[in-house]
C-alpha cells in the first residue's frame, strides 16, 4: 500500500509563474521523467482533461486526467481511469510576505494490479519526491534571472 507523499516548500518565484508553470501540463514530457505524452482533449475556462502516457520503467500507461485550476491559487488533477486504484494530485501556491512562493504538493496515487504495485509504488513514490524539484529546475531553465 502506499502512502501519500506530501511536500511544502517555499520558492524564490512569484505564485502566479508557479502556478502557470503547473497548469501547462503539455509541456510536462519537455522536462517530467516519468511522463512521456500529455495532450488537452477537452478544456473549459476554468478545468482541462489531459490524456496522458507515463513510463514506469518498460512498461507505458496511458490515462485521462482532470484538472481543476483556482488560478493563482490551487490546482487539482484527478483520475478515475482504470488504470489507478486511486489518483490525486493537489497543488496549492500561497504568495509569502517576500513575494515568493509556499507551494504544498501532494500526491496520492495507487496503479491497478497486484503483481505491478511493489514495483509501481516505488516509482510513483519517486515522482513525488522529484515533482516539486522539477518544477524548480524547469523554473530556471525558462527565466535564468530566477533567483532560485
Amino acid at each position: 500500500m502506499l502512502i501519500p507523499y506530501h511536500e511544502r516548500r517555499v520558492i524564490e518565484i512569484s505564485s502566479e509563474y508557479m502556478f502557470d508553470l503547473v497548469a501547462d501540463v503539455e509541456r510536462y514530457p519537455e522536462f517530467l521523467p516519468l511522463i512521456r505524452k500529455a495532450m488537452i482533449v477537452r478544456r473549459g475556462s476554468s478545468a482541462y482533461e489531459t490524456q496522458q502516457t507515463m513510463a514506469l520503467g518498460v512498461l507505458l500507461y496511458q490515462f485521462r486526467t482532470r484538472t481543476e485550476l483556482n488560478r493563482p491559487h490551487a490546482i487539482q488533477v484527478t483520475s478515475a481511469d482504470w488504470t489507478f486504484r486511486r489518483f490525486k494530485i493537489d497543488w496549492s501556491f500561497t504568495p509569502t510576505p517576500e513575494g515568493h512562493c509556499c507551494v504544498d504538493f501532494a500526491l496520492d496515487c495507487q496503479i491497478r494490479g497486484l503483481w505491478l504495485n511493489p514495483f509501481s509504488n516505488v516509482l510513483i513514490t519517486q515522482m513525488g519526491v522529484t515533482m516539486v524539484d522539477a518544477f524548480v529546475t524547469r523554473a530556471r531553465q525558462l527565466n535564468p534571472a530566477c533567483p532560485l
